[in-house]
């Protein structure tokens, strides 16, 4: 059982005048920079200090809470 789709040729199409381009040669890795992330970003800080807070203040007695 053989995919039709992976056998597929396109023929080629040149054009009677003009230029034709061709980028085969130019196809190589390319590295960029590494990017800097930051292991926790402010949002996420900010959530997990306000589940603290939250947190401390659902700790404490019911006569103090008000």
């Amino acid at each position: 059982m053989e995919d039709a789709s992976k056998h597929t040729v396109i023929p080629e199409i040149l054009p009677k005048a003009g230029l034709v381009y061709s980028e085969k040669g130019n196809l190589s890795e390319v590295l960029c920079k590494p990017k800097i992330m930051p292991i926790k970003s402010t949002t996420l800080e900010q959530i997990e200090q306000m589940e603290k807070d939250f947190q401390a203040y659902a700790n404490q007695p019911e006569d103090m809470q008000d």
